[in-house]
């Protein structure tokens, strides 16, 4: 199957904007939480939230700061289709276990939210962009605006 770079390019520049916004709104959401923490200004609570708030800024921290790799991924190599499947039993949290078909690896991607899972459980594929040396991979979908960093994982 032929793949037009332009159109896969252009599909790949959106999907990285709007995980751009998509950390803002992560981080955001934080800063709203501590925020409304330290108003009510009980210092237990605020030792306690920390945690919580940390857990509501990861996902945006982690795409902020592996950004420049990411992005570096996607002009070193081409993207190409791939067959993939969930792995039974490996779920926690919106971290994702795919097989790939015809390869002895695995892809764990750390974040993928659910509206992704039902596209990727429908299509059957997602698109790739690597992997690295290090076994680093950009996924994305066609069809959803979703992309995220992952590696790829023994079995």
């Amino acid at each position: 199957m032929p793949v037009d770079v332009h159109v896969t390019t252009a599909w790949s520049d959106t999907c990285l904007a709007r995980a751009d916004r998509r950390a803002v709104g992560h981080i955001f959401l934080a800063l709203v939480a501590l925020g409304l923490v330290l108003m009510i200004d009980w210092i237990w609570l605020t030792v306690l939230s920390v945690p919580v708030v940390l857990e509501l800024a990861a996902p945006g921290l982690r795409h902020f700061f592996t950004r420049r790799g990411t992005v570096q991924l996607i002009e070193r190599f081409p993207w190409r289709p791939v067959q993939v499947s969930f792995v039974p039993g490996k779920r926690i949290g919106r971290q994702a276990y795919l097989r790939v078909d015809g390869s002895e690896n695995d892809l764990r991607l750390p974040e993928m939210p659910e509206r992704a899972r039902v596209l990727v459980r429908h299509t059957g594929r997602v698109w790739i962009a690597g992997p690295d040396e290090r076994g680093r991979v950009v996924a994305m979908t066609r069809g959803l605006a979703f992309l995220t960093r992952g590696r790829v994982v023994d079995r």
